[in-house]
Protein backbone atom coordinates (compact mmCIF):
# COMPACT_ATOMS: atom_id res chain seq x y z
CA UNK A 1 0.00 0.00 0.00
CA UNK A 2 1.35 3.28 -1.20
CA UNK A 3 -0.04 6.54 -0.73
CA UNK A 4 1.54 9.70 -2.98
CA UNK A 5 0.72 13.42 -2.17
CA UNK A 6 0.42 16.19 -4.52
CA UNK A 7 3.18 19.15 -4.04
CA UNK A 8 0.62 21.44 -4.29
CA UNK A 9 -1.69 19.48 -1.56
CA UNK A 10 1.50 18.91 0.72
CA UNK A 11 2.23 23.12 0.53
CA UNK A 12 -1.22 23.47 1.77
CA UNK A 13 -1.83 21.14 4.47
CA UNK A 14 1.56 22.34 5.42
CA UNK A 15 0.24 25.92 5.58
CA UNK A 16 -1.91 24.86 7.04
CA UNK A 17 -0.35 22.71 9.82
CA UNK A 18 1.74 25.82 11.00
CA UNK A 19 -1.25 28.16 11.28
CA UNK A 20 -3.22 25.67 13.71
CA UNK A 21 -0.11 25.38 15.59
CA UNK A 22 0.37 28.99 16.07
CA UNK A 23 -3.70 29.39 16.52
CA UNK A 24 -3.65 26.55 19.43
CA UNK A 25 -0.75 27.13 20.86
CA UNK A 26 -1.12 31.10 21.26
CA UNK A 27 -4.90 31.59 21.05
CA UNK A 28 -4.40 35.28 21.36
CA UNK A 29 -2.88 35.36 17.73
CA UNK A 30 -5.97 34.28 16.37
CA UNK A 31 -7.43 38.24 17.97
CA UNK A 32 -4.14 39.98 17.02
CA UNK A 33 -4.60 39.11 13.59
CA UNK A 34 -8.29 40.12 13.46
CA UNK A 35 -6.79 43.82 14.17
CA UNK A 36 -4.10 43.36 12.10
CA UNK A 37 -6.25 42.55 9.37
CA UNK A 38 -9.65 40.72 9.37
CA UNK A 39 -8.26 38.36 6.98
CA UNK A 40 -5.21 36.56 9.23
CA UNK A 41 -7.62 36.69 11.86
CA UNK A 42 -10.30 34.52 9.72
CA UNK A 43 -7.57 32.32 8.18
CA UNK A 44 -5.98 31.61 11.72
CA UNK A 45 -10.00 30.76 13.45
CA UNK A 46 -10.60 28.94 10.77
CA UNK A 47 -7.30 26.62 10.27
CA UNK A 48 -7.47 23.78 12.70
CA UNK A 49 -10.54 22.99 11.84
CA UNK A 50 -9.34 23.00 8.38
CA UNK A 51 -6.39 21.19 8.54
CA UNK A 52 -8.23 17.96 10.54
CA UNK A 53 -11.05 17.91 7.68
CA UNK A 54 -8.72 18.02 5.08
CA UNK A 55 -6.29 15.71 6.42
CA UNK A 56 -8.93 13.63 7.51
CA UNK A 57 -10.21 13.81 4.06
CA UNK A 58 -6.79 13.00 2.14
CA UNK A 59 -6.19 9.90 3.97
CA UNK A 60 -9.85 8.66 3.55
CA UNK A 61 -9.47 9.49 -0.22
CA UNK A 62 -5.89 7.89 -0.63
CA UNK A 63 -8.02 4.85 1.57
CA UNK A 64 -10.68 4.57 -0.88
CA UNK A 65 -8.27 4.49 -4.19
CA UNK A 66 -6.16 1.15 -2.58
CA UNK A 67 -9.89 -0.43 -3.47
CA UNK A 68 -9.41 -2.13 -7.36
CA UNK A 69 -12.21 -1.40 -8.52
CA UNK A 70 -11.55 2.27 -7.92
CA UNK A 71 -9.01 3.94 -10.72
CA UNK A 72 -8.12 7.43 -10.45
CA UNK A 73 -8.94 8.60 -13.84
CA UNK A 74 -11.08 11.48 -15.50
CA UNK A 75 -14.47 11.81 -13.87
CA UNK A 76 -14.09 8.59 -12.17
CA UNK A 77 -11.52 10.86 -9.57
CA UNK A 78 -13.77 13.17 -9.27
CA UNK A 79 -16.37 10.87 -7.94
CA UNK A 80 -13.50 9.29 -5.39
CA UNK A 81 -12.48 12.94 -4.16
CA UNK A 82 -16.79 13.53 -3.43
CA UNK A 83 -17.36 10.28 -2.25
CA UNK A 84 -14.52 11.26 0.39
CA UNK A 85 -15.52 14.14 1.46
CA UNK A 86 -19.21 12.38 2.39
CA UNK A 87 -17.27 10.09 4.63
CA UNK A 88 -15.87 12.99 6.49
CA UNK A 89 -18.82 14.99 6.71
CA UNK A 90 -21.25 12.47 7.91
CA UNK A 91 -19.75 11.81 11.28
CA UNK A 92 -19.06 15.50 11.91
CA UNK A 93 -22.39 16.22 11.59
CA UNK A 94 -23.95 12.86 13.06
CA UNK A 95 -21.35 13.05 16.49
CA UNK A 96 -22.74 16.71 17.33
CA UNK A 97 -26.60 15.72 17.19
CA UNK A 98 -26.33 12.76 19.14
CA UNK A 99 -24.65 14.58 21.85
CA UNK A 100 -26.78 17.66 21.48
CA UNK A 101 -30.16 15.89 21.65
CA UNK A 102 -29.15 14.02 24.36
CA UNK A 103 -28.48 17.25 25.98
CA UNK A 104 -31.71 17.78 25.08
CA UNK A 105 -33.59 15.31 26.74
CA UNK A 106 -32.13 16.06 29.46
CA UNK A 107 -33.04 19.42 29.84
CA UNK A 108 -36.86 18.73 28.71
CA UNK A 109 -36.39 15.87 31.63
CA UNK A 110 -35.06 18.40 34.51
CA UNK A 111 -38.28 20.76 33.43
CA UNK A 112 -40.91 18.44 33.46
CA UNK A 113 -42.23 19.37 36.80
CA UNK A 114 -42.62 23.10 36.10
CA UNK A 115 -45.93 24.88 36.87
CA UNK A 116 -46.44 28.72 35.53
CA UNK A 117 -50.13 29.52 35.75
CA UNK A 118 -51.86 32.23 33.42
CA UNK A 119 -52.21 34.80 35.45
CA UNK A 120 -49.97 36.80 37.75
CA UNK A 121 -49.78 35.93 41.47
CA UNK A 122 -51.11 37.60 44.07
CA UNK A 123 -48.45 37.59 47.52
CA UNK A 124 -50.29 38.63 50.80
CA UNK A 125 -49.89 41.80 51.94
CA UNK A 126 -48.32 40.25 55.51
CA UNK A 127 -44.88 38.20 55.38
CA UNK A 128 -43.10 36.74 52.40
CA UNK A 129 -39.65 34.55 52.50
CA UNK A 130 -37.35 35.19 49.85
CA UNK A 131 -34.86 32.22 49.99
CA UNK A 132 -32.22 33.43 47.48
CA UNK A 133 -28.78 31.70 47.10
CA UNK A 134 -25.26 33.82 47.01
CA UNK A 135 -27.21 36.83 48.71
CA UNK A 136 -24.78 37.30 51.46
CA UNK A 137 -23.71 40.49 53.30
CA UNK A 138 -20.18 39.00 54.55
CA UNK A 139 -19.15 42.31 56.42
CA UNK A 140 -22.32 41.88 58.23
CA UNK A 141 -22.71 38.56 58.41
CA UNK A 142 -26.70 37.96 57.39
CA UNK A 143 -28.45 38.15 54.26
CA UNK A 144 -29.03 41.50 52.05
CA UNK A 145 -32.44 42.92 51.12
CA UNK A 146 -31.62 42.97 47.33
CA UNK A 147 -33.44 43.74 44.83
CA UNK A 148 -36.98 42.16 44.91
CA UNK A 149 -36.89 42.77 49.12
CA UNK A 150 -37.02 46.49 48.57
CA UNK A 151 -39.43 46.72 45.52
CA UNK A 152 -41.85 44.66 47.89
CA UNK A 153 -41.47 46.37 50.66
CA UNK A 154 -41.21 50.21 48.93
CA UNK A 155 -43.80 49.48 46.78
CA UNK A 156 -45.94 48.70 50.28
CA UNK A 157 -46.87 45.38 48.71
CA UNK A 158 -45.73 43.16 51.65
CA UNK A 159 -45.31 44.40 55.41
CA UNK A 160 -42.08 42.18 55.90
CA UNK A 161 -39.55 40.51 54.12
CA UNK A 162 -38.26 37.73 55.79
CA UNK A 163 -34.39 37.03 53.48
CA UNK A 164 -32.65 33.93 53.97
CA UNK A 165 -29.23 32.58 52.47
CA UNK A 166 -29.52 28.72 52.39
CA UNK A 167 -25.84 28.33 52.73
CA UNK A 168 -25.81 30.32 56.26
CA UNK A 169 -29.52 29.96 57.97
CA UNK A 170 -29.73 32.92 59.60
CA UNK A 171 -32.59 34.84 58.35
CA UNK A 172 -33.15 38.46 58.68
CA UNK A 173 -36.49 40.04 58.90
CA UNK A 174 -36.73 43.57 57.13
CA UNK A 175 -39.51 46.03 56.89
CA UNK A 176 -40.11 50.36 56.62
CA UNK A 177 -40.81 52.39 60.02
CA UNK A 178 -41.05 56.23 59.38
CA UNK A 179 -38.49 58.21 61.51
CA UNK A 180 -37.19 61.46 61.48
CA UNK A 181 -33.73 60.27 60.68
CA UNK A 182 -32.54 56.40 59.36
CA UNK A 183 -29.79 54.18 60.40
CA UNK A 184 -26.88 54.54 58.36
CA UNK A 185 -25.67 52.15 55.90
CA UNK A 186 -28.87 50.07 55.05
CA UNK A 187 -28.42 46.57 53.91
CA UNK A 188 -29.32 47.25 50.85
CA UNK A 189 -27.93 45.08 47.48
CA UNK A 190 -29.61 46.41 44.57
CA UNK A 191 -26.88 44.91 41.95
CA UNK A 192 -29.33 42.57 40.16
CA UNK A 193 -31.18 45.48 37.76
CA UNK A 194 -34.33 44.10 35.83
CA UNK A 195 -34.91 44.07 32.39
CA UNK A 196 -38.27 46.77 33.19
CA UNK A 197 -35.87 49.05 35.07
CA UNK A 198 -34.20 49.98 31.11
CA UNK A 199 -33.10 52.07 29.77
CA UNK A 200 -31.54 53.28 32.70
CA UNK A 201 -31.70 57.24 33.51
CA UNK A 202 -29.38 58.98 35.62
CA UNK A 203 -30.97 59.64 39.47
CA UNK A 204 -34.15 57.55 38.35
CA UNK A 205 -32.59 54.37 39.06
CA UNK A 206 -33.67 51.60 41.38
CA UNK A 207 -31.31 52.85 43.97
CA UNK A 208 -32.26 56.32 43.78
CA UNK A 209 -35.55 55.79 44.02
CA UNK A 210 -34.62 53.97 46.93
CA UNK A 211 -32.38 56.29 49.13
CA UNK A 212 -34.35 59.10 47.98
CA UNK A 213 -37.59 57.41 50.02
CA UNK A 214 -35.14 56.86 52.66
CA UNK A 215 -33.82 60.41 53.02
CA UNK A 216 -37.43 61.28 53.23
CA UNK A 217 -38.08 59.44 56.32
CA UNK A 218 -39.11 55.77 55.62
CA UNK A 219 -36.13 53.57 57.43
CA UNK A 220 -35.47 49.89 56.25
CA UNK A 221 -35.25 48.58 58.96
CA UNK A 222 -34.10 44.79 59.95
CA UNK A 223 -33.40 42.19 62.75
CA UNK A 224 -33.40 38.70 63.28
CA UNK A 225 -36.77 36.94 61.53
CA UNK A 226 -38.58 33.40 61.17
CA UNK A 227 -38.77 32.24 57.90
CA UNK A 228 -41.96 30.47 59.95
CA UNK A 229 -43.57 33.73 60.18
CA UNK A 230 -44.01 34.30 56.02
CA UNK A 231 -47.37 33.67 54.38
CA UNK A 232 -45.84 33.16 50.78
CA UNK A 233 -41.80 32.07 50.34
CA UNK A 234 -39.97 32.98 47.06
CA UNK A 235 -36.97 31.07 46.66
CA UNK A 236 -34.01 31.19 43.95
CA UNK A 237 -31.13 28.52 44.08
CA UNK A 238 -28.79 26.34 41.87
CA UNK A 239 -29.96 22.88 41.95
CA UNK A 240 -26.94 21.62 39.87
CA UNK A 241 -23.97 23.55 39.51
CA UNK A 242 -23.23 21.63 36.32
CA UNK A 243 -20.42 22.29 33.61
CA UNK A 244 -19.49 26.00 32.50
CA UNK A 245 -18.46 26.62 28.84
CA UNK A 246 -14.49 26.52 28.71
CA UNK A 247 -14.63 23.69 31.04
CA UNK A 248 -13.43 20.22 29.48
CA UNK A 249 -12.62 21.97 26.40
CA UNK A 250 -11.60 18.77 24.01
CA UNK A 251 -14.81 16.29 25.47
CA UNK A 252 -17.49 15.35 23.16
CA UNK A 253 -20.37 14.92 26.56
CA UNK A 254 -19.47 18.30 28.00
CA UNK A 255 -20.93 17.51 31.23
CA UNK A 256 -24.15 17.94 33.14
CA UNK A 257 -25.99 20.99 32.67
CA UNK A 258 -26.25 24.44 34.79
CA UNK A 259 -29.82 24.23 36.60
CA UNK A 260 -31.37 27.35 38.21
CA UNK A 261 -35.20 26.86 39.87
CA UNK A 262 -37.23 29.99 41.18
CA UNK A 263 -40.29 28.79 42.82
CA UNK A 264 -43.55 30.45 45.19
CA UNK A 265 -44.86 28.13 47.60
CA UNK A 266 -48.10 29.70 49.97
CA UNK A 267 -48.07 29.21 53.85
CA UNK A 268 -48.68 25.52 53.68
CA UNK A 269 -45.87 24.91 51.40
CA UNK A 270 -47.90 23.96 48.05
CA UNK A 271 -46.21 25.04 45.21
CA UNK A 272 -47.79 27.69 42.82
CA UNK A 273 -45.14 28.66 40.60
CA UNK A 274 -42.04 26.31 39.36
CA UNK A 275 -39.43 27.82 36.32
CA UNK A 276 -36.42 25.59 35.86
CA UNK A 277 -33.70 27.38 33.76
CA UNK A 278 -31.24 24.76 32.30
CA UNK A 279 -28.29 25.79 30.16
CA UNK A 280 -26.65 22.87 28.06
CA UNK A 281 -23.56 22.98 26.39
CA UNK A 282 -24.07 22.43 22.49
CA UNK A 283 -21.45 21.31 20.23
CA UNK A 284 -21.55 23.30 16.58
CA UNK A 285 -22.49 20.74 13.61
CA UNK A 286 -20.22 19.98 12.15
CA UNK A 287 -17.74 19.90 14.74
CA UNK A 288 -14.99 22.36 14.79
CA UNK A 289 -11.92 23.00 16.51
CA UNK A 290 -12.30 26.64 18.21
CA UNK A 291 -9.71 28.77 18.91
CA UNK A 292 -10.63 32.21 21.60
CA UNK A 293 -8.96 34.31 23.72
CA UNK A 294 -10.16 37.80 25.08
CA UNK A 295 -11.96 37.53 29.06
CA UNK A 296 -11.45 33.78 28.53
CA UNK A 297 -9.03 31.76 26.67
CA UNK A 298 -10.23 28.72 25.16
CA UNK A 299 -9.21 25.99 22.58
CA UNK A 300 -11.05 22.55 22.03
CA UNK A 301 -14.32 21.78 20.15
CA UNK A 302 -16.45 24.50 19.20
CA UNK A 303 -19.61 24.93 21.25
CA UNK A 304 -21.73 27.29 22.51
CA UNK A 305 -24.81 27.82 25.78
CA UNK A 306 -28.14 26.82 24.93
CA UNK A 307 -30.95 28.05 27.66
CA UNK A 308 -34.11 26.96 28.18
CA UNK A 309 -36.70 28.34 30.49
CA UNK A 310 -34.59 31.15 31.21
CA UNK A 311 -35.23 33.20 34.74
CA UNK A 312 -31.81 35.22 34.94
CA UNK A 313 -30.00 35.99 38.11
CA UNK A 314 -32.23 36.22 41.38
CA UNK A 315 -35.23 35.54 38.86
CA UNK A 316 -35.69 38.85 37.57
CA UNK A 317 -36.24 37.95 33.90
CA UNK A 318 -39.86 36.24 34.90
CA UNK A 319 -40.83 37.99 38.56
CA UNK A 320 -41.88 41.58 36.55
CA UNK A 321 -44.26 39.25 34.88
CA UNK A 322 -45.00 36.78 37.01
CA UNK A 323 -45.91 39.34 39.90
CA UNK A 324 -46.99 42.38 37.95
CA UNK A 325 -47.65 45.29 39.42
CA UNK A 326 -46.39 44.44 43.15
CA UNK A 327 -43.08 44.53 42.04
CA UNK A 328 -42.89 47.71 40.15
CA UNK A 329 -40.20 50.24 40.25
CA UNK A 330 -41.26 52.21 43.44
CA UNK A 331 -42.58 55.66 43.29
CA UNK A 332 -40.06 58.81 44.13
CA UNK A 333 -40.56 60.53 47.44
CA UNK A 334 -42.94 63.56 46.63
CA UNK A 335 -40.48 66.43 47.03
Amino acid sequence: MVFTISRSFATYIGVLGLASLIAIAWPSAVLIGLFVGLVPGILLWLAPSLFMYSLLWWITRALVRQIPMFVQTGLLGFIISVFSATIVAIPAVIIPRHFNIRAQGVAQLLRATDFEPDKPIVLPDTTVGLVIDENYNWQRRRPYCETLCARLLFDSTVARVIAVDPAHGNPVAFWIERRESCPDRPNLNLAVRWPTDFPLARSDMLEDRVRTRIDHGECLMEDDGRLEEAAATISYGHIQKGTELFQRSWSLQPGPPIVNRLEISDLGGAIVYRRTEVTTIVLSTPLQIETAAGFATHVGWERFNVTLGQIGPHGRDVLPHILADAVRKPERSPI
